[in-house]
């Protein structure tokens, strides 16, 4: 970049080197550059080793990046939702109640949808929304309509809890809830607008 096209690098081209060695799970690689990078480091770059840090499991690099992440965004829920999607899957549960503790000491959620329908905002699990059991309803007649193969991502439930627990709490998802909660409150072709404060959803029923 510097010899043939007089390029300097900025912070988003090492953080997009950084995403593609870490994807790879070449991840000594992507942690080596950021060693040897003489700019200073924004989020973009920890937060690109920390979602490489996610898909592979790397427990050790993960808490490297999100130390620092916690410094630099410290209101940023998807920081550590990350890093405690990386401690449940490396089955460490005294490290995912300590993240979520600190989530709640700061004063943040880990998951929330809004539905442009009567301006309902939903958590995961949610059993406050008086149509709760309508929308559960619904929820289970639209899984039993999945295409056929569908298998419930349990692994994104952050608890030590059985399988059939597990999928319980996967179907009550922040974002199904949202689904089913606008197609009970509309009617048929019209349109339905959510947002999520998060996108890290890896369940796609």
């Amino acid at each position: 970049m510097r010899g043939e096209h007089r390029i300097c690098p900025s912070v988003e081209h090492y953080a997009c080197m950084v995403d593609l060695f870490g994807r790879a799970n070449r991840l000594e690689k992507a942690a080596k550059i950021i060693k040897n990078i003489r700019i200073e480091l924004g989020p973009k770059v920890w937060g690109s080793l920390l979602g490489s840090c996610k898909i592979h499991c790397n427990v050790e690099l993960a808490e490297r990046a999100s130390i620092r992440l916690f410094n630099l965004e410290p209101t940023n829920v998807g920081n550590y939702v990350l890093l405690v999607d990386v401690y449940a899957e490396a089955a460490m549960w005294d490290e995912v109640k300590r993240v979520k503790k600190l989530l709640e000491a700061r004063g943040l959620q880990m998951g929330r949808g809004w539905i442009e329908v009567k301006t309902y905002s939903f958590i995961s699990v949610d059993e406050v929304n008086p149509q709760m059991e309508q929308i559960h309803a619904l929820l289970v007649k639209m899984s039993m309509k999945t295409e056929e193969g569908y298998v419930p991502p349990t692994k994104v439930v952050l608890y030590d809890l059985e399988a059939v627990e597990m999928e319980r709490i996967v179907l009550g998802h922040n974002k199904k809830l949202t689904v089913a909660f606008g197609f009970v409150n509309t009617s048929k072709g019209e349109t339905i607008r959510i947002t999520k404060n998060l996108r890290l959803c890896e369940d796609y029923m």
